[in-house]
């Protein structure tokens, strides 16, 4: 069967390959380099293939021994990559520049060069014959920020770089620094390939150990603190037995310097009105679930906005659509954060709701404003206008249904022309213990009345308790109104009365004011008291049902069943958990 797989591979691969852009690159190992010391050069073609190939003459620099070659392959979702390299060793003799021109190649009949790059050659420092007693000198670790002046959400990445010319065999690191002044998120994904550096005159390998995401939340000169660490450095042993063979490992204590980060505030007069509070890159999208609809509809919009900034702080953008349009605050359907290419990207979709108030034509055009880090300037992101087309609903205005009511109530009805008389005879109606039992309840009811106000002039009743205790009887009272208006098929009705009987729940249950009344505010009410999250999105859900059934009309029979039957099942969910736990 193995021949048939190596045949099957010769005849897919190269139609995978098909469509993939050729490379042809050339990567040093060092910029910079002291002299006496060694340094490759990777010549790399990718989906392609050379018939020639002619690397650039350095004078100044030796050879040294044959071109290595290299190849790989990869398929990965389908994309087929096959790379194919040489491998030239040089070594450096005297300080210098050298210019390496662009190599050529003939790939696939045509000729293809790489970019010319150079290497800078320094001298290096004597060594001092007694490095295995000065073990410290030989290696160090810096803290290198991408920036040191920024704004606040701008994200800086802080790398945490060991410098070595001896063996690191492990880092034990402890707490992490307190990074006052900024939000911190670690960043798993990055290189941690070890590449050789020239520093001070010395070569050094480099490994990044650790990167942080770091987004200023003030502004002012920030510091980031130090870094404490242990590392186990192999060294050979000493005495008697010491041999190439015989190492042991040597923990040694080591603090990080700190850095101090300029977070510089905007200008007050240079704020767009418009700015979100995006600082870094971003790009944007948008797009509306309709092109044609009526003042009846209710227009929805949806915002994606995606950049490395810190996503918190990004307010959702003003949605500008003119007086013909009521829009509602947006809700946020997703707000998330993810690593690519070593940084902290992030992604926020808003929902718009807008209905329109009359019939027209109308662009569409919703637009994002942020600060841009690499420009220093504020830019403005829109999408292309989109053309919406709105005509007259066939709901009739709320004044004019008033009117014809008022208009039905002076209707005159049908004379009578024949009617019947009787003699009233002696009943109970009308006598003196039939005035004495109707006044009853009434007395009763007076004293109880008198009673209980004493009672809460004394304190003896707490109105709070009292009216948590009643909550859900009240809602129950509002939601049969709001079945009566179900059964009579008023919509608008019927949804007011689910409404208030929702947010008059949790007023008198959660002792929220009325002023201070929001989804935002039960929510985070209703779980702080640990109830089932479940509980609170199905009565948020309701709340937002009946916003839009008021505002945009929802007359289906079905849907008023449901969000009747819903508004009962929550509210007695919540009432029952709320009891187990008090």
């Amino acid at each position: 069967m193995k021949p048939l797989y190596f045949i099957f591979f010769l005849i897919i691969f190269p139609i995978l390959l098909l469509g993939q852009e050729v490379t042809f690159t050339a990567t040093p190992d060092v910029q910079r380099i002291i002299e006496d010391e060694y340094f490759t050069v990777t010549y790399s073609i990718t989906n392609g293939n050379w018939t020639q190939f002619t690397p650039p003459q350095v004078r100044g620099l030796v050879q040294a021994g044959n071109p290595s070659q290299q190849s790989s392959t990869s398929i990965i979702n389908g994309k087929a990559t096959r790379s194919r390299s040489l491998v030239y060793n040089y070594k450096t003799k005297k300080a210098g520049k050298y210019i390496f021109k662009s190599a050529t190649a003939i790939v696939n009949g045509k000729e293809m060069k790489t970019k010319p790059f150079t290497i800078e050659v320094v001298k290096g420092k004597k060594p001092s014959g007694n490095e295995e007693q000065n073990i410290e000198g030989q290696f160090y670790i810096r803290v290198e920020p991408s920036t040191t002046e920024a704004r606040i959400g701008q994200q800086i990445t802080v790398d945490y770089k060991l410098y070595t010319k001896i063996g690191i065999e492990s880092y034990d690191m402890g707490e992490d620094p307190d990074y006052k002044g900024f939000y911190a998120q670690d960043i798993r994904r990055f290189s941690y390939r070890t590449t050789r550096e020239e520093m001070n005159g010395e070569m050094y390998t480099t490994k990044i150990f650790k990167r942080v995401a770091l987004y200023p939340q003030q502004a002012g000169l920030l510091t980031i603190e130090p870094l404490s660490l242990r590392l186990g450095v192999s060294q050979q042993t000493s005495g008697r037995r010491r041999s190439f063979f015989f190492n042991e490992v040597k923990y040694i204590p080591y603090v990080v310097d700190s850095v101090q980060i300029n977070v510089k505030p905007f200008p007050t007069d240079s704020i767009p009105p418009n700015f979100s509070g995006a600082v870094g890159r971003y790009k944007m999208q948008a797009s509306i679930d309709k092109r044609n609809m009526s003042t009846d509809d209710a227009l929805t919009i949806t915002m994606s906005i995606e950049g490395n900034g810190d996503l918190k702080r990004i307010q959702s953008p003003k949605l500008d659509l003119g007086e013909q349009f009521d829009v509602y605050d947006p809700s946020v359907l997703e707000e998330k954060s993810f690593e690519f290419e070593g940084e902290i990207q992030g992604r926020k979709i808003f929902e718009y709701q807008a209905l329109p108030l009359e019939a027209g034509t109308y662009a569409i055009q919703p637009s994002f404003t942020y600060y841009n880090i690499d420009s220093s300037k504020f830019i403005t992101l829109a999408v292309e206008p989109t053309t919406l087309n709105v005509k007259k609903g066939r709901k009739r205005k709320a004044s004019s249904i008033v009117k014809k009511d008022e208009e039905a109530k002076t209707e005159f009805y049908p004379i009578k022309e024949t009617t019947s008389l009787s003699e009233q005879g002696k009943f109970f109606f009308g006598s003196p213990l039939f005035w004495v039992l109707a006044a009853l309840p009434f007395l009763v009811l007076s004293g109880a009345i008198v009673y209980r106000n004493q009672q809460i002039k004394n304190g003896s009743i707490d109105l709070t308790l009292l009216k948590s205790q009643q909550a859900q009887k009240v809602a129950t009272e509002k939601l049969a109104q709001a079945e009566s208006f179900m059964k009579e098929n008023n919509s608008k009705g019927f949804y007011d009365e689910v409404s208030k009987a929702s947010f008059g729940y949790v007023c008198d249950k959660l002792n929220i004011p009325l002023s201070e009344l929001s989804k935002a505010n039960v929510q985070e009410k209703l779980q702080s008291l640990h109830v089932t999250q479940q509980y609170i999105d199905d009565f948020i859900k309701i709340i937002k049902t009946c916003e839009m059934a008021l505002f945009a009309g929802m007359d289906n029979s079905a849907a008023m069943q449901e969000t009747y039957q819903n508004a009962k099942d929550v509210i007695v969910n919540i009432e029952q958990e709320l009891i187990e736990k008090s």
